[in-house]
């Protein structure tokens, strides 16, 4: 590929308290395929040595890239350390991989293609994930996340099985996987493994600042107007390890998934949507309603009185209050 002729990729990199994974995350930018990149690493304020081992790599940054930047400065939160980034940004498209996870080496090549090739109806393009542990070993997870092994029968080795227990939560094979209705049902987007037009992350705005649903957040306010477009191909390795974001902020995720929801009542109400955006506040209401770790402030911060007067909220926890009654039942406990 010519590197002039090639559109410009911004690849950006947060990097958040990874020492351990930094290096190899950097180094799947550096060998990919693709010879035009930007690369933005920002190290947004680590306490352990993310900084020295970004360090050991900047000489190469600078021969390999189009373009590089790396600032060391302090915590600022993932949703300011992105618009910062997209401000500096001068690709024409735009990937972020998180300083724990790796990039496989024609992820971009891969991703360019095809929107080169989409029409301007498509924002985005996104490929699939395997898994990894903090060894780089391969593993297959449960739909709980626990580490299973390819012969028990209920384990995943790639992130879209792991995150719709095999199709059984949703069909990510569908394209109503990748709208606006199907993505108020799930926040399962692959983050690591996706390239946005850089100009459309402009058009809706960036990211919230506080955010910790920002992925979601993004694709929702996306697919209001565009398309996203998915290749059945593994582009990217998505570390679990026991530092992981997912489990780090499980509690606060929880409480901004239904945080964001809220935010698009008015949305929906607009496009015949209601039914389905009741039945999601229902759903996640009740998670944060029940996980301990939510403090009390946050859990009254998600209440909507008008909707759970609403008759379709008590219809929703009387069928959830049936279905664990019916598998309790079944599971000989009652």
């Amino acid at each position: 590929m010519n590197q002039v002729e090639d559109p410009l990729v911004t690849a950006v990199i947060p990097v958040y308290n990874h020492e351990k994974f930094v290096i190899e995350s950097i180094k799947s930018i550096l060998n990919q395929s693709y010879k035009n990149i930007e690369l933005i690493i920002i190290n947004d304020g680590s306490k352990d040595h993310s900084h020295e081992a970004v360090l050991t790599l900047v000489d190469k940054c600078k021969a390999r890239c189009r373009r590089f930047k790396y600032i060391n400065r302090d915590n600022m939160g993932l949703t300011a350390t992105l618009n910062q980034a997209l401000s500096m940004a001068k690709g024409k498209y735009f990937s972020i991989l998180a300083s724990d996870d790796i990039a496989l080496q024609d992820k971009f090549s891969v991703l360019v293609e095809a929107l080169e090739i989409a029409d301007k109806t498509y924002a985005a393009a996104f490929g699939n994930a395997l898994l990894i542990d903090e060894h780089t070993t391969r593993i297959w997870l449960n739909y709980r996340g626990i580490v299973s092994s390819p012969n028990a029968g209920d384990g995943y080795n790639n992130y879209l099985d792991f995150r719709t227990d095999g199709g059984k939560v949703a069909d990510y094979q569908s394209d109503d996987f990748y709208s606006y209705q199907g993505l108020l049902s799930h926040n399962g987007l692959p983050a690591m493994s996706f390239m946005i037009r850089t100009d459309l992350i402009w058009e809706v705005g960036g990211w919230t600042a506080g955010n910790a649903s920002e992925d979601w957040e993004l694709w929702r306010k996306l697919t209001r107007q565009y398309k996203l477009l998915y290749i059945d191909k593994p582009l990217a390795l998505y570390r679990w390890h026991k530092s992981n974001s997912v489990k780090e902020l499980s509690n606060t995720l929880k409480s901004d998934d239904l945080l964001n929801l809220m935010r698009e009542k008015q949305y929906c109400a607009r496009h015949a949507m209601m039914p389905l955006w009741r039945n999601q506040y229902a759903e996640r209401l009740l998670q944060v309603m029940i996980d301990k770790g939510i403090p009390l402030n946050r859990k009254y911060a998600s209440l909507d009185i008008v909707e759970i007067l609403h008759p379709s909220f008590f219809r929703y926890f009387a069928r959830r209050v049936t279905q664990k009654v019916m598998k309790s039942i079944t599971n000989g406990k009652l």
